[in-house]
């Protein structure tokens, strides 16, 4: 039998149900997700199991918010691969052809990857005969004797109400389809960026240099990773997820992430250094002066002056992060809306005006995320920069409670995740798609930063109540007040393969043209 067949796992049995009841004076969502029996499907050699290790029955579930739709119980699966060969396989959710409901309502988490509305993913290829939508959740690879869980919530999205069009009355069902075929080895992430961009490209030139020497960590199933003294000290690429897929960041001391693109206020060249290249492709870079510095070099150059992070204080939970909502507020709601520019983002914006807005540059920015989190819990384990292989950050809500966080590139709320269009993974309310480098980002690259020149991350640590909030920055004894006047280096991020030409050191930086 021919390795390449496709073999289409259609499940019968295996779906999930979503029943709509609503009542007339109020809306009320009666939902159920259930598989009825294990499944597996062989043919010859290749053998896949399909199997489901919970049920779900959700009563009187409402339309929710994202950070509530997250926690809900997932629907589990898993896929194994029982056979001695590569296998490649995609996960669908194919519609009902006998819901009624428009699948642009629901909003769907695969494993921690941030929430999407169903219509937001790929549409892909229809398997069955009784459905008429199908949505790619997955394309991926199984080793041999391999398996792949996966957690797959849906809710109803928070914009749903009994007056949307549409709703009252609905019914909507789907399945899970899998299909799957042989390949002779799985590829490396070098060698799906050739198949994607060509040998020459810079992205392909940095995933190159990804270690596989046990050096690098392993994210967890939440993205957390661990910082070692082995990583501080490298130079070379690892890998983790993002809130796009998976990202690969540069570690340690690191002599070629140069690159030069655009020109500042005067006419000279900027600077920049690579952080890394996003899960979506495009390169996220940290502005670094008008020339290639060494990374121990104090020079007022590498950065764009001082300013405050916010120069407002207030007697309250206010003024908390790049965006602030409500003053002398009592609900996270209010005072986390994003109606109001901190400070430096106003210094940013207005330095973005005049290098790059209108110019030929700015078709090659990309819209990425710039994690401004703001999240909080009951944690009151975090103190600082604790030791070598964890970043603390926290601040408190307005009872005082604070949070503590592993380094990690993914940005939990959608509120904090600032883009300017995206509204689908971000939360649209940048004006221009520029940022700051988050204390995440910073700490795996600290090195290069090493020197005098103190400036600002996008990351706050904490909130005093009645005093200010506090946020990280480049020396990490101890987080800034908000009011302290610091360094500014902006980060912008590149669309992918928008680099051409160079080798990324110091005398041959990565750049668009020659």
């Amino acid at each position: 039998m021919s390795k390449k067949r496709t073999i289409a796992l259609s499940i019968i049995g295996i779906f999930l149900l979503i029943s709509l009841v609503i009542g007339i004076s109020y809306a009320l969502w009666r939902v159920n997700l259930f598989q009825t029996t294990a499944n597996t499907l062989a043919s010859d050699c290749f053998n896949i199991t399909f199997t489901e290790e919970n049920n779900i029955e959700l009563l009187n579930t409402y339309p929710m918010y994202d950070e509530d739709g997250s926690k809900l119980t997932p629907y589990t699966f898993t896929i194994k691969n029982n056979c001695a060969s590569y296998a490649v396989y995609q996960v669908q959710l194919e519609v009902s052809d006998t819901s009624t409901l428009s699948n642009s309502y629901l909003k769907v988490m695969v494993n921690e990857e941030s929430p999407s509305l169903l219509t937001d993913y790929q549409e892909g290829e229809i398997t069955l005969d009784d459905a008429n939508a199908s949505y790619i959740l997955e394309n991926n690879t199984l080793d041999k004797n391999k398996e792949k869980t996966y957690n797959l919530r849906l809710w109803l999205d928070e914009t749903v109400t009994v007056d949307t069009p549409g709703v009252q009355n609905s019914t909507w069902s789907a399945k899970v389809t899998i299909t799957a075929r042989y390949i002779d080895h799985i590829p490396s992430d070098y060698e799906k960026c050739v198949e994607k961009y060509g040998e020459d490209s810079v992205n392909c030139q940095i995933i190159a240099r990804l270690d596989t020497t046990g050096k690098c960590p392993e994210a967890d199933d939440s993205g957390n990773i661990t910082i070692s003294d082995m990583l501080m000290h490298g130079n070379y690429v690892c890998s983790a997820p993002d809130d796009y897929g998976v990202s690969y960041y540069l570690v340690g001391y690191i002599t070629n992430n140069y690159v030069k693109f655009g020109k500042n206020e005067n006419g000279s060249d900027m600077y920049w250094r690579i952080i890394r290249i996003n899960g979506d492709d495009s390169i996220r870079m940290i502005y670094d002066g008008t020339a290639a510095h060494q990374n121990t070099e104090s020079n007022t150059d590498r950065i764009l002056g001082q300013s405050s992070y916010n120069s407002l204080v207030y007697e309250d939970n206010a003024y908390v992060g790049y965006m602030y909502g409500t003053t002398d507020a009592s609900s996270y709601e209010e005072t986390h809306r994003n109606t109001n520019s901190s400070t430096i983002k106003q210094v940013v914006d207005s330095w973005y005006e005049s290098v790059f807005l209108n110019t030929a540059y700015e078709q090659y920015l990309a819209d990425e995320i710039f994690c401004n989190d703001r999240s909080f819990s009951s944690d009151n384990t975090g103190t600082g920069i604790g030791s070598s292989d964890t970043l603390y950050r926290w601040y408190g809500d307005v009872n005082g409670s604070k949070v503590s966080h592993a380094t990690n590139f993914k940005c939990f709320y959608q509120n904090d995740r600032f883009t300017v269009d995206d509204e689908r993974i971000g939360n649209g309310d940048l004006t221009y798609p520029i940022g700051l480098i988050t204390a995440d980002e910073l700490q795996i690259n600290n090195l290069q930063f090493s020197y005098s020149n103190s400036f600002w991350t996008m990351t706050p640590s904490h909130f005093q109540r009645y005093s200010h909030m506090r946020a990280w920055a480049s020396s990490w004894e101890v987080p800034f007040p908000s009011y302290s006047s610091i360094g500014i280096k902006p980060v912008i991020n590149l669309k992918p393969n928008s680099l051409k030409f160079g080798d990324g050191t110091a005398s041959n930086p990565y750049r668009i043209a020659d």
